[in-house]
Parts: structure tokens; sequence; C-alpha cells
């Protein structure tokens, strides 16, 4: 059987003696170098010099496995980049042999849960539901409730889009259970799911079933903030309350929730002028008070149940850091705010910022993925004038990698979206 990466690393490390901290010379964590050794993470090309040194070995021996690695993440990042884009259809085929090899252990659950994603895109319900259940399988194994409730929800979901409501029910009642018996369960997600059972229940009108749901949900969220799912709780209740005729109760909680709802309002406006004074601050060269305002920005928003604006903030905090060569904070924000953003433009800009962060930090084929994908999201957007400079931006990065080919290719596509633009602006060359 060939070897990865990491086990050849840690059969030379017990060859030479070393301890994982010895092997880290001071310079790499014991801990990732655990990582590393697991396949849980990739070096980059200079941690894997300094590694190989320390090991007496020619970096070419791990080259190899590198290089395959490294063409196998890019593989990946182009099926999400194509479940993105809603072409779910054309990722499948990359997936399911991404899945077949298991060359990524780090990302294999990750791979798994995309291909169900795909499949469920796709109208592929069965086999969505078979590829979580072996998630699901792992994750018992591991005793992993995290993902265990990720991929429960997530079948439920898929049951419900099947009409299997008992099933979808069962599966999130199973979840449910998992969320009574932990220690520390997060009221958010768990008032999620109840809201979810809820209206399943109000929908096969299950109205005793729905309210109890909705009733357990309100007990968690009244010890939180989140005033959003406060008020559509309520406008919930109201709705089973006016179906079964108690219309006294039924506009008790209609009359809550319209409070709540207008006070939002005026809270979001707020919010939403503190940051973009924020970004004043921080272009007027006062950055650190904006950052403190914009992550003033981040609580707020997260207090208030605004989630649609987190992305947004995190984006303008990564563009404060890349300027001030924060690199590892840029990207910490980039990949927070991919985590909630769905808007194509947005997604674009944010993968842009990560390919600038990434090329200054050296990991030129990081750098090409993600101006790639931000390419990708700028057609989406349909932004002849974005995708024109992302073009060039790429092409630059394969002309510095020394793929000359890709790099006038990247060029005439400018060069065609610069045309598109200048037409919709009517000008014509």
């Amino acid at each position: 059987m060939t070897k990865t990466l990491g086990q050849k690393i840690k059969e030379l490390r017990i060859q030479k003696g070393f301890t994982q901290g010895e092997l880290g010379g001071g310079k790499v964590t014991p801990s990732m170098i655990s990582q590393i050794e697991a396949d849980k993470a990739n070096p980059s090309h200079r941690l894997l010099k300094w590694v190989s040194e320390r090991l007496e070995t020619p970096i070419e021996y791990f080259l190899t496995d590198m290089q395959l690695q490294s063409e196998k993440i890019s593989s990946f990042r182009f099926a999400q980049a194509l479940l993105e884009a809603g072409e779910p259809t054309q990722a499948i085929p990359i997936l399911e042999q991404l899945t077949k090899e298991q060359s990524l252990p780090m990302y294999q659950h990750e791979i798994q849960q995309d291909l169900a994603r795909c499949y469920r895109s796709a109208g592929r319900l069965q086999e969505a539901g078979e590829t979580l259940e072996e998630v699901l399988s792992t994750a018992m194994l591991k005793r992993d409730t995290d993902t265990m409730l990720q991929i429960l929800k997530e079948m439920g979901r898929i049951e419900q889009e099947r009409h299997n409501y008992p099933l979808a029910i069962y599966h999130w009642n199973k979840a449910n259970h998992i969320y009574k018996e932990a220690d520390n369960a997060n009221p958010y997600e768990w008032a999620e799911l109840l809201k979810e059972l809820a209206a399943l229940h109000s929908y096969l009108g299950e109205y005793g079933q729905a309210t109890t749901c909705y009733e357990q949900a309100m007990t968690l969220l009244a010890g939180t903030t989140d005033l959003r799912s406060i008020a559509e709780v309520y406008l919930n209740l109201s709705r089973l309350y006016r179906e079964t005729s108690d219309y006294d109760r039924a506009t008790q909680f209609a009359q809550h929730a319209l409070s709540i709802f207008k006070s939002l309002n005026e809270v979001r406006i707020s919010i939403q002028t503190k940051e973009t004074f924020a970004a004043l601050k921080a272009e007027e060269g006062q950055v650190r008070e904006g950052i403190l305002l914009l992550e003033e920005c981040l609580e707020d928003y997260q207090k208030f149940g605004f989630i649609d604006r987190i992305g947004s903030v995190h984006g303008a905090l990564a563009n404060i850091h890349l300027l001030e060569q924060h690199f590892e904070l840029a990207r910490k924000h980039c990949q927070l705010a991919l985590e909630t953003v769905n808007d194509a433009a947005e997604r674009a800009t944010l993968y842009r910022t990560l390919a600038k962060v990434a090329k200054t930090q050296g990991n030129l084929q990081e750098a090409m993925d993600a101006a790639q994908r931000s390419v990708e999201f700028y057609a989406k957007a349909n932004l002849p004038r974005d995708l024109a400079h992302a073009y060039a931006f790429l092409g630059e990065l394969y002309k510095d990698s020394g793929d000359l080919f890709n790099a006038l290719n990247a060029l005439e596509k400018m060069r065609s979206a610069m045309e598109v633009n200048l037409k919709e602006r009517g000008i014509v060359l």
C-alpha cells in the first residue's frame, strides 16, 4: 500500500528517535506535526522543506505526495465551486472519485457531505440519504455529536423533501434527544431544530405536537438575545392558536411578534450606520478604532439575529487586516464570511481577498484556486468589470507560477470581459 505524506514523515521521525516536539524544533508546534502526520493538515512548501531538513531526507521524497495531494485538493475545491455555482451534476463524478479513493482523509467527511448536497440538488435523494448514513455511522463510532447532529438534521430535510414525513420526524426527534443529553447544547441550533420539527407537525395538522415544539424553542430562546427568532416563534404560535380557534392567545402572540419586529428594524439600521462609520474610520487611518467598531457590529448582529449581515462585517475586517499585513487574521475573517455569505458578488470578493493573502504568503497554488473561484462567482453575478480585474489577477498568478499558456488564456478572457463592460456602458470599440 502506498504511504501517505503523513505516514512517511511519522515513520522517518520515529526512525530518527524524535518526538513531535523535537521534530518541530520550536518552529512548528507538536500539535501541527501531529495533524500533518495524521494527514489532517497539508504543510506549505516552506514547512515541508524545514521538516525534510530536520529528517535529513531530500525534499523530493515528499514532493510527489505533495503534488498528488495538491491535485486532489484542487479537484475538491473545483467540485465545491461547481456546487456553489449551481452545477451539482458536474461536481458529482469528481466527488464520487475522491470518496472512492479516500485519499484526502482530512477532508473525507466534508467530501461526503458535499456529495450528499450534490445528490440532493440533483434530485437524487435516495443516494443523498445513503451517503449521509455512511457519515453518520462514522460519527457515531467516534462519538462525534456535532457531526451526528448536523447529519441527522440534514437527513430529516431530505426525508421531508421525499414526503417521507414519519422518517423526517424520526431523524429530527433523534437529534432532539442528543441535544437533551448534551451538557452544553447550543440553544440557538437546538431551537432551530425544534422550529423545523414544529413546522412539519403543523403542516401535518398535528397542532398539539407543533405547539409543544414551539414552546420548547421559546424556553430555549428566552435565555438568549435572539429577538428575531423569538419573534418568529411568537408569530408561529399565533398561527397555531388561530388554527385551533383560540383567538385571544393568537392575538396576544401576534402583538408580541409585531412589537419585536418593529424594534428590530430600528436596531438594524443603527448597526448598519455604525458599520459604515467603522469602515470610514479605517480608511482615514484610524485602523484600530475601525476594527473595534466592526467587532462591536459583529456582536450586535449576532445578538439581534441579523445573521445575513455577519458575512459583510467579516469581509470588511478581512480587507483591513490584509492592508495591515495581518495575513492570518485576514484569512480567518474571509473563511468566517464564506460560511454565511450566499451572494455571488460578495463571495467573489472574499475569494479574491483570500487569493491575495495566499499570494503574499507564497502559496501560489492556493492563490490560483481562490482566484479561479473568484472568477467563477463574478461571472455568476454578471459583473464584467470586476470579472476583468479578476482575470487580470489570475493571469498574474499563472505567470508567477510559470504557466504562460493559462496566463495568456486568462488575459484573453480579461479582454473579453472588458469589451462586455464597455458595451454595457454604451462604448463600442
